[in-house]
């Protein structure tokens, strides 16, 4: 089975399909940045390197599989939700270009939770409804990475499969939640002590205000914009990529040499990425916090595939669906 990648990223959706056996015989990203750290770490895939508006689908193989975490930001509610009246969410639409041309035999998409939600439920109608004419069937899912990738962060993402075929559509099952056996304390060792430039400085005007807050040893503490909250049932705060993009936004812990941020292994690791797994030395360390926050939970991506390859038999008819103009 073969996997194509549009807004590609670091190649989180692609490395969970990998880890499940298939081939990805391309990517498509255009930030420079993430295209730098997506080499570094699969370097036989075929990376291009453009905005997927400037690609000719037909110039690329035949793939099994389209994948797309596209741009997320104008449904996120930790955003404007502007929705498809932002350039952003109509890259959706660019998907969809590459369906028709390409005519994959399974989609799969990754967004924010609340594109169920957005705009009354229309946002999602839309997006259905342009697979669907396509000549697809779809199944979705809300899946937390606490309670499907067992990894103790708080990241709740909707998940689409879209199949050419009824009869794997019906074949096809989400896979069921699994019991979460790691906890923070497997990823963050507070008795090692990380690099100085993960440690806030009692210097700075930020340490001020929250040396009386972050004070518990056991626990993670999200930053988002002024405000500090310990989270809940010792998980790790959803990873977003205003890490990257705004001063003082990286969850915090306190360990035994002081208050700091969460490393980028640290990050990684509750993105459900392997050790193996690093950024170049050519970007800085706020693209890779942003990378990460926009990036995935391999771990779910994995389990997902898994269920795909399972109903992945050889297919030797045409797609069961009619036509749609003769319906």
């Amino acid at each position: 089975m073969t996997v194509g990648s549009l807004f590609a990223g670091i190649g989180g959706i692609e490395l969970g399909f990998m880890q499940s056996g298939f081939q990805v015989l391309w990517a498509v990203e255009k930030d420079h940045n993430c295209c730098l750290t997506y080499r570094h770490n699969h370097k036989s895939i075929p990376m291009i390197e453009e905005d997927v508006r400037n690609v000719n689908p037909s110039s690329l193989s035949a793939v099994n599989i389209i994948t797309a975490g596209f741009p997320c930001q104008p449904f996120s509610v930790a955003g404007q939700q502007r929705g498809f009246s932002d350039d952003r969410g109509n890259l959706y639409y660019e998907v969809i270009r590459y369906v028709k041309s390409l005519k994959p035999r399974f989609v799969f998409l990754e967004n924010v939770q609340n594109l169920q939600e957005h705009d009354g439920g229309r946002t999602f109608i839309m997006i259905h409804n342009a697979l669907v004419e396509n000549g697809y069937y779809i199944r979705y899912r809300v899946m937390r990475a606490s309670e499907y990738g067992n990894v103790p962060q708080i990241r709740d993402r909707i998940y689409i499969v879209a199949f050419r075929d009824i009869a794997e559509c019906d074949a096809f099952q989400f896979p069921e939640s699994i019991p979460l056996t790691v906890s923070i304390d497997d990823i963050v060792h507070r008795r090692e002590k990380k690099h100085p430039i993960y440690y806030c400085q009692e210097s700075d005007p930020f340490f001020a205000k929250i040396s009386g807050i972050v004070t518990d040893k056991s626990s993670i503490y999200r930053v988002y914009h002024d405000s500090i909250k310990i989270t809940k049932n010792h998980m790790c705060p959803t990873l977003t990529a205003s890490m990257g993009t705004r001063k003082n936004q990286v969850p915090l812990v306190i360990d035994d040499y002081g208050i700091r941020e969460l490393t980028l292994r640290e990050c990684l690791s509750f993105q459900g990425f392997p050790t193996e797994f690093y950024f170049p030395n050519t970007i800085t360390i706020g693209d890779a916090y942003k990378q990460i926050g926009n990036s995935v939970c391999v771990t779910v991506i994995r389990r997902i595939a898994e269920q795909i390859k399972e109903i992945s038999k050889p297919n030797d008819r045409s797609s069961s669906r009619p036509d749609m103009g003769q319906r």
